[in-house]
């Protein structure tokens, strides 16, 4: 994916209507490392406080669990671009029970962290302003190009 392309999908994924609502799900072992991680990519933006609810949760110690689970969910509309529709999950369409304000779900951490980096959090609710402004220069009009499909 270009730069370009990867703009043009932060600005169709903070866009209000598309509802994105990032997740992480994680063995307790993984949790002081994620916390260090989501500092990092998102300039200490707070962590939800409770890690045992969605979108922060941390299975208890001794659960069999293997790894860092990453997920985005939104709205998608008929404008969805091509370069977003690689990063889904291969099934298409989101049909995760309780999940049913969204269709489109995007997994793995190469695809999630990035987000993260470019001023999305974990939660349901983005702040567009936030996003925005960690937009380079050069990219602000594929961002808006994004925003208006």
């Amino acid at each position: 994916m270009t730069q370009q392309e990867f703009y043009i999908n932060v600005g169709y994924l903070a866009n209000p209507e598309r509802r994105t609502n990032i997740e992480v799900e994680m063995p307790h072992r993984r949790q002081a490392s994620f916390i260090a991680e989501y500092a990092t990519l998102t300039g200490n933006f707070p962590l939800p406080p409770n890690s045992n609810i969605a979108p922060y949760y941390v299975w208890v110690l001794g659960t069999d669990k293997y790894g860092l689970e990453t997920r985005a969910y939104f709205t998608s509309n008929a404008n969805i671009p091509q370069s977003l529709i690689d990063t889904l999950e291969p099934r298409g369409f989101q049909n995760r029970p309780g999940y049913d304000v969204y269709d489109r779900r995007i997994s793995r951490k190469k695809n999630i962290f990035p987000l993260l980096e470019a001023g999305f959090v974990l939660g349901p609710i983005q702040d567009v302003n936030r996003i925005r402004r960690l937009v380079p220069a050069a990219h602000i009009n594929d961002f808006h190009a994004g925003f208006a499909l």
